[in-house]
């Protein structure tokens, strides 16, 4: 391999292969200093040289603790380390450790070697149109989201100039079919009948009974669900406080800050709770595995309740979706009286345009209704 040449401000650094080494050569003080890295020759161990040896001389020489990467030579994986690292301190764990692994198998094996300055446009929408073939527009963006982080992040450390993906259309616009009028859209939310939850409700026992009759009166998260405890409730106010949730063991803080509130008792839920009491009272959770513990995570809830659907022929969806369930069968019984804004205060949500792009569709009223409407509107206009 041939001699590499390095500059920072005024100090110029020769990398020279001798004997199968790479040494560093340079002036500084009118002196020059030569000096092996004992490191052999190869890519390798030249982009650590430059990437970590040659700062750490630099700083010694000068006192400046700012050296960064080459740009030039900087490698995507190099920096998602550093990307990742950061990262690590700003998000809930199970967060940090989902959109890594989306990461290392996803990005990785495209682009973890190539310079991170030169991956383009193009380049990017080809690796998109791939993961398209195989994943649902949906997993796709999720995958694009972690690797658009970490450009924007090279971007405010000027590493880059632009952020290449804002030149991509995002995958949930690739493709996109119009739905006529005369077809079903196939729906990500899916949620349940009320028939289907009878069913359910008349099948399940044990805890899990319980559970999924609490997330279809609040639509509560699950990890919300397994945190309660009954110094929680307020039968007093009817209220219960969501402050909290659990992942993986760790019992923590909730998904956003609008999701720290109270969800209202419907009746049937303070029903529910009573009778929950008489057989959880004594611990401090409301729900409690076989092992007399809180659950460590809502996944064997998860597992149970799949098997259950699967059992009495119910189109397997997850335990989520009674959140989903809540929502959509609320919203659909506007005209009966349910106010929108409340469902959006038990959801979580930041405010209610959320609550409206995601459940907007179900939102019906009967034609006896929407004629009524029509007639009102035409009065208002009045010009003919």
């Amino acid at each position: 391999m041939n001699s590499v040449k390095v500059v920072y401000g005024e100090l110029k650094i020769t990398i020279r292969p001798i004997n199968n080494h790479w040494w560093v050569d340079f002036y500084h003080n009118k002196k020059r200093i030569r000096r092996t890295t004992s490191l052999r020759v190869n890519e390798k161990n030249l982009k650590h040289i430059k990437n970590k040896i040659i700062p750490e001389i630099v700083s010694a020489l000068t006192g400046n603790n700012q050296i960064e990467y080459f740009e030039k030579d900087l490698l995507l994986n190099d920096f998602s380390k550093q990307f990742f690292n950061v990262y690590k301190e700003t998000v809930r764990a199970h967060v940090y450790k989902t959109r890594k692994r989306h990461y290392e198998i996803k990005v990785d094996p495209y682009f973890g070697k190539h310079i991170l300055k030169e991956i383009t446009p193009l380049e990017l929408e080809e690796w998109q149109l791939k993961l398209l073939k195989k994943y649902k527009p949906q997993s796709v963006n999720k995958y694009r989201s972690v690797f658009f982080s970490i450009f924007d992040k090279a971007l405010q450390n000027n590493l880059i100039k632009y952020n290449p993906f804002t030149r991509v259309k995002s995958p949930l616009t690739v493709k996109k079919k119009i739905v006529t009028l005369s077809k079903k859209e196939d729906e990500d939310i899916d949620p349940f009948t009320i028939k289907e939850i009878k069913e359910i409700l008349s099948n399940a026992n044990g805890n899990l009974y319980y559970v999924i009759l609490f997330m279809f009166l609040t639509g509560i998260r699950p990890g919300e669900l397994i945190s309660l405890t009954w110094n929680d409730i307020d039968y007093e106010k009817k209220r219960i406080a969501v402050e909290k949730t659990t992942v993986y063991g760790k019992v923590g803080d909730v998904k956003t800050q609008s999701s720290v509130r109270y969800i209202d008792m419907v009746p049937q839920l303070e029903t529910m709770l009573k009778e929950l009491h008489n057989l959880t009272g004594n611990y401090e959770n409301l729900f409690i595995s076989h092992f007399k513990k809180p659950f460590y995570s809502h996944d064997i809830l998860n597992k149970r309740f799949k098997a259950l659907l699967k059992k009495i022929n119910i189109k397997e969806r997850t335990l989520y979706n009674l959140r989903h369930t809540f929502a959509s069968h609320m919203i659909s019984n506007i005209q009966n009286g349910i106010d929108i804004l409340w469902v959006s205060k038990m959801l979580g949500h930041k405010d209610l345009s959320i609550t409206l792009q995601i459940y907007a569709k179900y939102i019906k009223e009967d034609d006896d209704t929407r004629f009524t409407k029509l007639n009102k509107i035409g009065t208002i206009i009045g010009i003919i």
